[in-house]
């Protein structure tokens, strides 16, 4: 197995909690939505609900927003199934349930909603709210891979490159669907693919375009991407050896809590030249990707 290859599966369920492609910004009328809420049109419930989650137009208010989703759950809207889900999953407005999470996902991803797919996948591989079931996660993992979901391909090609009981280790298929993944800018599938390259697993082994990989992953601040960037800087494996840029991408992982790029880090500066420790250290400060405006709560 991969030591770089553990499902991100914290990360994940954040993303899935409330997407963008079941909660995208669209012009809309909260007086119309909110009148025809009241008259039990269930879009109309959904709409005002992700209102009230992300207190657009009206005071943030988690518990409201629950109540709307669960009205439009119940008539079948497949977008509050999956947000419902979502707010148990978090705790938001409710308190945490992983079962009855699991139970909204399921409903939603029987509707054929993708990213309920991935996410009731996701809660089959760990275990929370259902039984531990990889061979099931698996299948889901591949509906919602082959509607196109990058997050789906970049867990689907995860876990088949992990041989857990029910999903047979197979690189060349997990180096496939981790290609269409990173190909949609997912950065977790980039850095995972890169790893395949650099070893040569289920590809034919390049070195360059693990780092290229690397390099477009820690472009979008991915610790781990980053702490391999810097790892082939300091050996010079598919680019020209530099250890200020290798102090500079250690720095940049090391900064988001990854221990084992700290350390390298801290080897590679017994080697370096008081200048280059603080070249690597202005290019990292220089590089930082500076962070998004977003409201606190919900990942949408």
């Amino acid at each position: 197995m991969l030591n770089n290859s553990k499902l991100k599966i914290g990360s994940a369920l954040m993303m899935l909690a409330f997407s963008l492609r079941f909660g995208q910004a669209q012009e809309f009328n909260l007086d119309k939505a909110a009148a025809d809420a009241r008259k039990g049109d269930a879009e109309a419930e959904f709409t005002l609900g992700r209102a009230y989650a992300r207190g657009e137009g009206v005071p943030r208010d988690y518990a409201k927003a629950l109540e709307l989703y669960r009205k439009a759950a119940d008539q079948g809207n497949a977008k509050a199934r999956h947000n419902l889900g979502s707010m148990y999953l978090r705790g938001l407005g409710v308190n945490r349930d992983d079962a009855e999470a699991a139970k909204w996902y399921r409903l939603a991803a029987e509707q054929g909603a993708a990213l309920s797919q991935d996410a009731l996948g996701t809660l089959l591989l760990t275990g929370r709210g259902v039984s531990q079931d990889s061979k099931a996660a698996l299948q889901w993992y591949e509906k919602a891979a082959a509607q196109g979901l990058a997050e789906a391909e970049f867990h689907l090609g995860q876990l088949l490159s992990s041989g857990k009981p029910g999903a047979a280790r197979n690189y060349g298929e997990a180096a496939g669907w981790l290609e269409k993944a990173a190909a949609q800018g997912n950065a977790e599938a980039q850095n995972a693919l890169g790893l395949l390259y650099e070893r040569g697993l289920g590809v034919a082994r390049d070195p360059s375009q693990a780092a290229k990989l690397f390099r477009q992953a820690a472009d979008q601040g991915n610790a781990k991407a980053e702490h391999n960037l810097g790892r082939i800087y300091s050996s010079g494996s598919g680019v020209e050896r530099d250890l200020v840029k290798a102090y500079q991408w250690l720095t940049l992982s090391a900064d988001q809590g990854e221990i084992f790029a700290a350390k390298l880090r801290d080897e590679l500066a017994m080697a370096m030249t008081p200048e280059q420790i603080a070249e690597g250290a202005r290019l990292a400060r220089q590089t930082r990707p500076q962070a998004s405006p977003r409201p606190p709560g919900l990942v949408h």
